[in-house]
């Protein structure tokens, strides 16, 4: 692991990159995504959830998963959902990633890259869209850039959570600390019109596609981030 990579540690990063990244993405599908109903449907397995809308969302990563591949990812989510059931309520900055919640989450990886056509980059995509509040993807930039010599399977993803984590409590505290807010995430949604509201997750998995597959650069990221 490369332990000078660390994610975002100040609010005024994130703002930087939220602000940013809506300049080059359309939100369109993330939104969708967040849909109570649609999340509830995958989660449950149910044959009448939109499986294609989930392969489009997950090609939003540089994917390129067919559609005839949806029926194979509906049964690997089937697979997952044991495990991930019991953090269906988890928030990246509110729950503690214990040990126990490491090695479910680790399964469930595992578990998703098992379907046919689902490699690491979708397989944290789903995972995304399974739970957006505790889930942070990583495409292959985002991995090399924090585990260089690591493979990226589910103990690998479960660690670089925990350090998505940290940085979640870092922005959190200087947010609340620095400028007074108690909810960064629901602040910058509010700014930028998205509603229902993003989470810190997702904010932070933007941050880390500027800076670590476009290498775009916060001017104090570099005096922040030693």
């Amino acid at each position: 692991m490369n332990n000078y990579v660390t994610g975002p540690t100040i609010y005024e990063q994130l703002r930087w990159s939220a602000n940013a990244f809506r300049g080059l993405a359309d939100d369109t599908l993330c939104v969708a995504a967040r849909a109570p109903e649609f999340r509830e449907a995958l989660q449950n397995g149910s044959t009448d959830a939109d499986w294609p809308a989930l392969v489009r969302y997950v090609n939003q990563w540089g994917c390129r998963i067919p559609q005839s591949k949806a029926d194979g990812i509906a049964d690997a989510v089937r697979s997952a959902m044991p495990y991930l059931e019991p953090l269906s309520a988890s928030a990246l900055e509110f729950n503690d990633l214990r040990c126990s919640t490491l090695d479910v989450i680790e399964r469930a990886y595992d578990a998703l890259t098992s379907a046919d056509g689902v490699g690491p980059t979708a397989a944290s995509a789903i995972l995304t869209a399974l739970n957006p509040q505790l889930f942070v993807s990583w495409g292959k930039g985002i991995r090399e850039a924090y585990f260089p010599n690591d493979k990226p399977n589910g103990a690998t993803y479960s660690q670089f959570l925990t350090i998505m984590r940290m940085a979640a409590l870092s922005v959190a505290s200087d947010a609340r600390s620095q400028h007074g807010i108690e909810d960064p995430a629901g602040r910058l949604s509010a700014e930028l019109g998205i509603e229902p509201a993003f989470s810190l997750a997702k904010f932070i998995d933007e941050y880390n596609w500027l800076t670590l597959e476009r290498e775009m650069a916060h001017e104090t990221q570099s005096a922040a981030a030693v």
